[in-house]
This record gives structure tokens, sequence and C-alpha cells, in this order.
């Protein structure tokens, strides 16, 4: 349809790590010989960002329509952002760099992870549940700490 911008994120992929995997692969590791041993981790599969966004949706229980805007649209309003961040001198939860890493693609390849025997002890679809509950609905499991 003429006049409506594609959306940059559809097909994007995000690779990440379930913290649980990584501390069993670092410890998987140690029973490695000596020498050198270069592994960049990831969990599979790889989720675009439609997915993963619907997917944690359904695990906090909301049913909302997700709204898809364009890439200008949100990084012109991270820049907005921005600007009122600085005035007030706060972090503010949405910038234009948040929008940024948000839009890219960060998809990486784990091949010599699979020239190991190494399993995963949890799935990516169950760490990301347990993350979801962990930091938004059950705050009662323990201490939180902060990043940013």
């Amino acid at each position: 349809m003429p006049g409506i911008l594609p959306l940059p994120f559809i097909n994007f992929k995000k690779s990440m790590a379930y913290v649980e995997n990584v501390a069993a692969f670092i410890e998987y590791c140690l029973q490695n010989g000596h020498g050198e041993h270069l592994f960049n981790y990831v969990d599979k599969p790889d989720f675009d960002m439609n997915t993963l966004v619907s997917e944690v949706y359904a695990m906090l229980g909301k049913n909302k329509k997700i709204v898809h805007w364009p890439y200008w649209m949100g990084y012109t309003g991270g820049l907005f952002f921005d600007v009122i961040a600085k005035i007030t001198g706060k972090k503010l939860p949405i910038s234009s760099i948040r929008i940024k890493k948000f839009c890219a693609n960060t998809m990486f390849e784990s091949n010599n992870i699979k020239k190991t025997i190494f399993t995963p002890p949890v799935s990516l679809q169950e760490g990301l549940k347990n993350t979801i509950k962990y930091e938004f609905i059950d705050k009662s499991q323990g201490q939180e700490f902060y990043t940013e």
C-alpha cells in the first residue's frame, strides 16, 4: 500500500543467552584441556522482534494488539526523550540508543559450540519465561539488581 513505511524490525533477529545456560556452559568448559578455547555462546533459536514481543506479551498475560511504528518515528521519539532526560537530569526508560538497539539485527552464530556435546539445560523459551516471571511477575523471589 503506498504511503505505508516498511517496519524495519520485523525480520531483525535477536540472539540471546539465558544466564543459567551460560553458567552451565562455563562449567562444561572447565573440563576442556589446556589451551585456547574461544566460544561465542548463544541459545537458539533466535527470535525475530515480532515473535519476541508477542512471547513477552503472552507471558505477561496481556492480549493487547501490538502497534508497529516506523523506525524514523520511534527514533525521533527517542531523541525527544533524550532532550527531556538532559533537561531534567534523569535517566528515562526510552532513549534513542535503546530504539537503535531494539531495532538492530543482533543475530550471532554459535557454530563452534555445535562441535561440542554441550546441551543447554534450559530452552530459550523457558529461560525467557523464567526471566519475565522473575523480573515482572513474582518480585518476591529475591534481591533486585540494577544495571543502569
